[in-house]
């Protein structure tokens, strides 16, 4: 993994490890449990609300979308050294 790399992966686990990081998280997970599609009055609110949960699902992996990235990564780098 070049130096660029690992102060790309490192900024996003110093992300991940703050209390924003968790606070947001946590915020999400709310939204989530609040949506009610019951309060859906017309197509216009199912569209906004498809978009709104993929946005939420999309920030609740990123955590673990980057671990992936950055384990392939790694594994990559490895192979590399062989």
């Amino acid at each position: 993994m070049t130096k660029t790399e690992e102060i790309y992966y490192n900024n996003y686990f110093d992300l991940f490890r703050s209390e924003g990081w968790a606070q947001i998280v946590d915020e999400l997970k709310d939204r989530l449990e609040r949506i009610d599609i019951n309060q859906l009055e017309n197509e216009k609110d199912l569209f906004r609300m498809k978009g709104e949960l993929s946005v939420i699902n999309m920030l609740l992996g990123f955590e673990t979308l980057i671990e992936s990235y950055h384990e392939e990564a790694e594994n990559s780098s490895n192979s590399d050294t062989l």
